[in-house]
């Protein structure tokens, strides 16, 4: 133990002081609306959930059984599944480079982490936790084990690839993607391509369905609702081929690589298709991308892409950038070291923006005001004779589950299904008939997706009037925010024409 320590000695102390800075940062920032919608997930604990599997409900539920249903707890198993995350491209950098003096992979092996790091979803995608944190993890370990198993054709590689493959699945729908990948790695080598002859592979693809057999069954249980939603849901909203797409596309990867490790990337893979058949290392890391962010750039042409939904496809090609790129001319060349400051102030302000309270983002901040106007809305709904008289409910799935973490006394908030407007993961629950003829407070804010929808709600209750209005600024003068709540009187699930 005390010889791995001092080989990699390094890294060890770069991951140590990451994780540590992290761990403090997490317990001063907010959480952010998507995160406690997978907290009221991991509340009620399923084989799987509405709109994702349920990886990150299992790994926040974890986090709050050791410390509690704190922002601090739900966020701690995301800054965990990034060290793992770090420590496998270091591991995948370390085999790659076998063919170098020990001192040199431990050097360009660390130079990989650091070039990780200097992604802004590196660290973004560290302090919040979201499917896509243990996706990253599960990917490229996926990564690292296929590499593995070309390298030793020993199939129990394989098998871990499965496993991983199995549990990324339990994370997010896209882990398919590195599924093509690792086919296509392993038939374009004549070695490994005679392992399709024996079990082994589909035997690791059928321990990769095992695992994911439980979304399967959920999935069946509830009408397909998940694999509806994210599939042939999705498919449906495709427009006509336009530019605009692909455009917002283009500018939220330069967001989320920061632009020294996104120009690194395009260069890295330019120098691999010139160079096609004389590096198989960089090619196949390369190919561990190229299906998500083909496949995600053609959607953009006719639909919204998410900006983070490429980013897996990222992480073999950071360990590619460093394979192809190890010269010592290009580490001191300007564009390099002007970029890596571009990215460490970028990071650096992305990181300061969760600290400063009600900053004015626009529709991108989320998060401000909830806490505050929760507890006063609280207030309101004693007075008007407490939660066992009168539910609350919101007109978005977001809004609802902040409102529901920051009440925090365990009485269930409803979202739009109240009205009966699609609510995700709130449809599942459904709605109690114990709420037929309750009272009600109806919150909304002003932000884009979590205006108010008055109209459609009077038509469920006798009455519909205004209870409290309550405005967040930014240094007094900026407003940022007005969050709403209405008094609804008599709720009726069916409408007001329900006679029963």
């Amino acid at each position: 133990m005390k010889d791995i320590y001092q080989e990699h000695r390094d890294i060890i102390l770069f991951l140590a002081g990451v994780t540590f800075l992290r761990l403090i940062y997490i317990y001063f920032i907010p959480i952010l609306p998507q995160e406690a919608y997978y907290w009221y997930y991991s509340l009620k604990p399923d084989f799987s959930y509405y709109d994702h599997p349920p990886m990150v409900a299992y790994s926040i539920w974890l986090g709050t059984h050791i410390f509690g249903d704190t922002i601090f707890g739900i966020k701690f198993m995301g800054v965990i599944w990034s060290i793992l995350t770090n420590i496998v491209l270091y591991l995948t950098a370390y085999l790659v480079l076998g063919n170098r003096v020990r001192e040199e992979r431990i050097r360009w092996s660390l130079l990989t982490v650091i070039l990780y790091n200097l992604t802004l979803f590196a660290h973004i995608y560290a302090v919040i936790i979201v499917p896509d944190t243990p996706l990253l993890f599960f990917w490229s370990y996926v990564i690292l084990m296929t590499l593995k198993f070309q390298k030793t054709l020993k199939p129990k590689f394989l098998y871990h690839a499965g496993v991983a493959l199995g549990f990324g699945l339990l994370s997010k729908y896209t882990a398919i993607a590195i599924l093509p990948a690792v086919f296509t790695i392993l038939v374009s080598n004549p070695k490994s391509r005679r392992i399709f002859r024996t079990p082994h592979p589909y035997a690791a693809l059928l321990l990769s369905t095992l695992i994911f057999a439980p979304v399967v069954i959920w999935n069946i249980t509830n009408n397909w609702a998940s694999f509806g939603f994210q599939f042939s849901g999705r498919a449906e909203t495709l427009k006509s081929i336009q530019s605009k797409y692909i455009l917002q596309l283009i500018a939220s990867q330069l967001f989320v690589l920061a632009p020294m490790p996104l120009l690194l990337i395009f260069r890295t893979t330019g120098l691999i298709l010139k160079n096609w058949r004389n590096s198989e290392d960089a090619r196949n890391l390369l190919l561990t991308g190229l299906f998500i962010i083909i496949g995600f750039t053609l959607i953009s042409l006719r639909s919204l892409v998410k900006m983070n939904w490429l980013m897996p496809g990222y992480l073999g090609l950071i360990v590619a950038s460093v394979l192809m790129l190890r010269d010592k001319i290009m580490l001191r060349s300007a564009w390099l070291k002007i970029g890596t400051v571009v990215s460490v102030l970028l990071i650096v302000t992305a990181h300061m923006i969760f600290l400063i309270d009600n900053i004015p983002l626009g529709e991108g901040n989320t998060w401000s005001g909830w806490r505050d106007a929760t507890q006063k809305i609280a207030v309101i709904q004693k007075e008007l004779g407490g939660k066992e008289n009168v539910f609350i409910f919101a007109n978005s799935y977001k809004a609802a589950s902040l409102l529901r973490y920051y009440l925090g006394d365990n009485q269930d908030v409803y979202a739009q299904n109240i009205y009966q407007q699609p609510a995700l993961q709130f449809e599942i629950w459904g709605i109690p008939d114990s709420l037929r003829g309750k009272d009600a407070i109806y919150v909304f804010s002003d932000r884009y997706e979590y205006q108010g929808n008055l109209n459609l709600v009077a038509e469920f209750f006798e009455r519909v009037i205004p209870a409290g209005e309550f405005e967040y600024t930014f240094m007094g003068t900026k407003k940022v925010r007005i969050i709403s709540c209405y008094y609804a009187k008599n709720y009726h699930p069916n409408g007001m024409l329900d006679t029963r």
